[in-house]
């Protein structure tokens, strides 16, 4: 056996960055130098937008790239739509990025002149990015689909050498062949989609093929905005954060004297936790407590809504005696306000995320996880989603509280419709309503409390402008609920019949 001293070290292949983050992070750092890919989808999918942001941040970087068309289309036509993303660069065209046609040249010598050309512009250029868009049209002037896979090689083999990276953009083949002739040449294969679910829209990225390198497998979402084409990995799919230490934990009160007796003096730091219940019973007030309390004691706060705007809730939390517009404006609480729901929960996700990490909060409320959930387009990955973003806020040491709506909870019953991501949770907390004689009542209870005990009694809680107050002891809860159990048997309190 050779001695692994003398063994030859494996060299790294040079990687040449999209500068897209989300893509770069998908593909596990860029492409390959001197590696050539197709990017494949429908018209409109973004092909144009995407090749072209990556050849001007391929300039921005100190590259030389090539966009070459196809089609007799119009370079200044389609510079001027460009001219509208913020990537765009008008003074690198020329330099950092050249753009050729070889319409002229296909239709005068045929593809063995086009590919002439293109080998002769690359030299002259010293490009080291080439980006070819229209690339399926080729074998429209090939003599024999034999002939156009032998000068597809030699393409790919020459430009290697040159060490220039390759990106070929082309429509999906109909029939048997969906990853088009192409595919069987180049080292990678990105697919570009546009699903429609229902009446909303969403563009999706593939990397079904990748040689010489780590992907995300999966499809992730992506959008085309003011920036350009932007990329979110998936979550569960991106994230393997390494284990966090193990430090001494302690509680995390919520600021709410009756429910931290309940669970024992709060929840554990690094925790989870749902707060489920029907509209208007208190879930972001339980939130807002929670964030407060850890201010009073010199702990950052994040709140990330999607319903209420800050200055609303820094006066509803007026409104409970709380000091949260103090807190906000000594930098002590952030927000992070999404009022849309038609971004990718991905992008929601990463925003969230990079928030946490600038900021570095030790709590952070999301309200609500109903209204997250609805900005996922496939809901049997929110059980996965949820456990990955748990894990990602706990690994940068925060303790989270999530709330979440469900129908109206009335009676005596624990047959609750909890979120069915909510079995990744730490904590459980069910605030519900019961109403035995006209009067309505709110119960608060702990469903589950991992790795600590907890006191399962139910008990009795209102709101006031001191915030929300909860019976030290069970024993309101148990007469509301002793009351609610005969009235709803057509029992009377003294046990005949009503």
């Amino acid at each position: 056996m050779a001695d692994e001293a003398s063994a030859p070290a494996r060299s790294a292949i040079e990687r040449v960055p999209t500068a897209i983050a989300g893509l770069d992070e998908v593909l596990g750092g860029g492409f390959l130098r001197g590696g050539s890919y197709l990017v494949l989808g429908e018209p409109g999918t973004g092909k144009t937008t995407l090749g072209n942001q990556i050849a001007h941040g391929h300039a921005r970087s100190g590259g030389v790239a090539l966009y070459v068309t196809i089609l007799a289309e119009a370079h200044d036509r389609m510079l001027l739509h460009l001219g509208g993303f913020a990537f765009f660069d008008p003074s690198l065209v020329g330099s950092g990025v050249g753009y050729l046609s070889l319409f002229d040249d296909l239709h005068r010598g045929g593809l063995e002149a086009a590919l002439t050309a293109l080998r002769r512009s690359v030299q002259e250029h010293h490009a080291t990015l080439l980006v070819i868009d229209g690339a399926g049209r080729f074998e429209d002037f090939a003599p024999s689909r034999a002939e156009y896979r032998r000068l597809s090689a030699e393409l790919h083999q020459q430009l290697s050498l040159l060490g220039c990276t390759t990106l070929l953009l082309a429509q999906p083949t109909v029939g048997a062949d969906p990853m088009h002739t192409l595919g069987t040449h180049v080292d990678g294969i990105l697919l570009m989609e546009d699903h429609l679910l229902e009446t909303r829209a969403t563009r999706m990225l593939l990397v079904p093929k990748m040689r010489g390198t780590d992907t995300l497998r999966g499809h992730h979402a992506f959008a085309i905005t003011g920036a350009g084409v932007e990329v979110y990995p998936r979550l569960e799919a991106a994230l393997v954060p390494p284990p966090p230490p193990v430090p001494r934990r302690r509680r995390h009160p919520l600021g709410i004297a009756g429910l931290d007796t309940v669970l024992i003096g709060g929840v554990l730091t690094g925790s989870t936790t749902l707060v489920v219940g029907p509209p208007g019973i208190g879930k972001t007030s339980v939130g807002l407590q929670f964030i407060t309390e850890g201010a009073e004691h010199g702990e950052r706060g994040l709140i990330a809504g999607f319903q209420e705007a800050p200055e609303r809730l820094v006066a509803k939390a007026e409104g409970l005696g709380l000091g949260l517009g103090g807190h906000v404006e000594a930098d002590r609480i952030r927000f992070l306000w999404q009022p849309s729901t038609g971004r990718p929960i991905d992008a929601w996700a990463g925003e969230l995320l990079a928030a946490v990490a600038e900021y570095r909060p030790q709590r952070v409320l999301v309200d609500a996880f109903t209204d997250m959930a609805r900005l996922a387009t496939d809901a049997g990955r929110l059980p996965a989603f949820t456990r990955a973003l748990a894990s990602a806020l706990r690994a940068r040491g925060a303790t989270t509280l999530l709330t979440a709506e469900v129908p109206t909870v009335e009676g005596t019953g624990l047959d609750v419709p909890l979120p069915e991501a909510s079995a990744t949770i730490d904590n459980a907390v069910l605030l519900r309503y019961v109403e035995p004689r006209s009067r309505l009542h709110r119960l608060v209870s702990v469903l589950r409390v991992r790795e600590s005990g907890f006191d399962p009694a139910v008990r009795e809680f209102a709101i006031t402008d001191r915030g929300i107050e909860v019976d030290p002891s069970g024993e309101a809860a148990e007469v509301i609920l002793t009351d609610a159990a005969r009235r709803a048997s057509g029992t009377s309190a003294d046990g005949d019949d009503g």
